[in-house]
């Protein structure tokens, strides 16, 4: 029998599972790097998911303001893809985030088939003035940008 993910908040002994699953997806492009010490000065930010003892996925978020969360950093351990421990993190983050007010929690992703079955809907980028100040001014990507912008709506 397989054992469910136990999802918490991530302490300082979860930098280093943190940091590796995060980057055998951003060396393919598809999520943001992310260093060690990034990791730990936000560490109260990071969940992570466990199986057996092992950390098989991870999720963050960035606190714009009250009303304003940005879901970051959702990665799954490759051996452990297709068992629900994407969204279980996702469910758990947003439900830990809307606990105690009614905030807009949007993403930006490479997925957005994943975040719609999990009720994001699309908006458009410019929606985001936050997120365009704080980090696409300075990405290289900003004229060919082909994330997609997606507000969580599944209440």
């Amino acid at each position: 029998m397989k054992s469910a993910p136990i999802v918490r908040i991530a302490t300082a002994d979860d930098i280093d599972s943190i940091y590796h699953t995060i980057a055998s997806y951003s060396e393919e492009g598809i999520l943001l790097a992310r260093n060690r010490d990034d990791i730990s000065a936000r560490m109260d930010n990071f969940y992570i998911a466990e199986v057996n003892n092992t950390v098989v996925g991870v999720i963050t978020y960035h606190d714009y303001c009250d009303n304003l969360k940005e879901i970051r950093s959702l990665a799954v351990n490759r051996n452990y893809l297709r068992r629900g421990i994407g969204s279980f993190l996702l469910r758990r983050l947003i439900r830990d985030l809307s606990a105690n007010d009614n905030p807009k929690i949007f993403v930006l992703t490479y997925s957005p088939e994943f975040f719609r079955k999990n009720g994001f809907v699309d908006i458009n980028m410019d929606s985001l003035p936050e997120k365009i100040w704080k980090d696409c001014i300075y990405c290289i990507n900003q004229d060919t940008c082909n994330e997609i912008a997606l507000e969580y709506v599944g209440r």
